[in-house]
């Protein structure tokens, strides 16, 4: 029983000794920024030389030899992808990394060599690479439940490459329920209930950020809740990178005391100002920053520099004073681009009677929403497929040579044309007309004979 202790102590000197490497330390560096992989060397310890490695690189990625008796101590560093990035911090040595990448991250490991020691000590090191989170995206939808109860679904997006993200809402309480790792928040209100204003909170381990406050009210139509796939209301068109107008006509004599513009959340709030002008008082931040303006004398909302991902549905929530009132408008944007001049494709075939099947296909390189194809002529037996995109001709000599496709949308129409002639060129002679021609010749060459 004795020497079998002796030898369990032995084993477990052997394995905890100095040599041993310990768990891998886990760093936190920032992407773009520095990092530094510390030694933590024992007092008393003196260091005759250190190599750096990396499991992603062959071979050392740099080397430290110190000189005794207060030399100059070198640093060498391998030809990789590290050049130029590394060096040496501190009386312990520790390597600093800068301007980090994505690639970075990964295991290191420092083989520590003493003087007074022939055992290599080894420490091993989890580097993890993170980027400065960006202020958080917050979708809207809404439902009415089975008991008339508005269920509101906030969904929180952040945008980040380095994962690891945690989320959080505030405020919480009996009326709301947390889902999807904390990226989802759903409220439950009843008619009377006090609207609320949440807020989503991202963190990483380099950072955090927090989304602009999300109206809500206790209504599946207020002002800050609206639902894209089941409203309805004005529409209105808007040409990609102008300005498309929301139009809102306030009854004569009432006194208004405030218009709330939302979408899928709140969008901006306009006040009476001096004279009874109206005013901006909300919505200069977040994705229609510095883009919204007043129409003189009325309370329309004017967004310039449009971006296609505007569109979509608008409500303005009118709040008076006299009589003591709220008014709604629904609107729809859509915000299109203007279209390119289109691409026309075509195959052909030639059948033994000449006649030659032509298909054209006319396409756009970014078609967007609602664009209408047209072909011109269409002609006698002709099939147009695929939403107006194909025309199927059946072409002979005297028909028209070209065709031309037009596609049109809400604010614009281009046009491109592809001559036909050309596709059906190898039908000189109908296919049995040229065999009995063939056949002419062999027995021409015969009688010469």
């Amino acid at each position: 029983m004795g020497i079998f202790l002796l030898w369990s102590l032995l084993l477990l000197g052997l394995l905890t000794g100095p040599g041993a490497s310990r768990a891998p330390m886990v760093v936190t560096g920032t992407l773009g920024g520095s990092v530094t992989l510390p030694l933590q060397l024992q007092d008393g310890q003196q260091v005759e030389s250190i190599s750096w490695v990396c499991r992603s690189v062959p071979g050392a990625i740099a080397t430290v030899t110190l000189v005794e008796a207060g030399g100059p101590d070198t640093f060498h560093q391998a030809e990789s992808r590290y050049w130029g990035r590394l060096s040496v911090v501190g009386p312990e040595c520790s390597l600093q990394i800068s301007h980090l990448s994505w690639a970075d991250a990964g295991s290191y490991r420092a083989h520590i060599n003493l003087r007074s020691s022939r055992v290599t000590h080894t420490r091993e090191y989890s580097l993890h690479v993170y980027e400065p989170l960006a202020q958080p995206r917050v979708t809207v939808s809404t439902r009415i439940s089975g008991n008339g109860h508005c269920l509101i679904i906030l969904t929180c997006v952040a945008e980040s490459r380095g994962g690891a993200v945690t989320y959080s809402w505030t405020p919480l309480g009996p009326q709301t329920a947390v889902s999807h790792g904390g990226s989802v928040l759903s409220v439950t209100l009843r008619p009377g209930d006090s609207a609320l204003n949440f807020t989503c909170m991202v963190k990483n381990p380099v950072s955090n950020s927090s989304s602009l406050p999300i109206l809500v009210l206790p209504s599946c139509t207020g002002p800050g809740i609206l639902g894209s796939e089941e409203s309805v209301g004005e529409t209105v068109i808007g040409t990609l990178g102008k300005s498309a107008t929301l139009p809102l006509e306030v009854p004569v004599g009432q006194e208004i005391e405030k218009v709330t513009w939302s979408s899928r959340g709140l969008v901006a709030i306009l006040r009476p100002g001096p004279a009874g002008e109206p005013i901006l008082v909300a919505g200069t931040q977040g994705p229609y920053n510095q883009r919204l303006s007043i129409p003189r004398h009325n309370y329309s909302l004017q967004i310039s520099s449009l971006r296609l991902q505007d569109s979509g549905p608008y409500r303005a929530w009118i709040t008076l004073h006299s009589p003591p009132i709220n008014i709604t408008k629904d609107f729809i944007l859509h915000v299109y681009e203007r279209l390119q001049e289109p691409k026309i494709t075509a195959s052909s075939q030639i059948m033994e009677d000449g006649t030659c099947f032509i298909t054209l296909i006319c396409s756009l390189d970014q078609p967007g929403e609602d664009v209408q194809y047209s072909w011109d002529p269409q002609g006698h037996g002709a099939v147009v497929s695929h939403g107006g995109t194909t025309l199927s001709i059946s072409w002979r000599s005297g028909v028209s040579d070209s065709y031309h496709c037009t596609v049109k949308n809400p604010i614009s129409q281009s046009s491109s044309s592809i001559p036909v002639r050309p596709l059906c060129s190898g039908s000189f002679l109908p296919c049995c007309l040229r065999k009995e021609f063939l056949l002419f010749l062999i027995l021409g060459a015969l009688q010469i004979k």
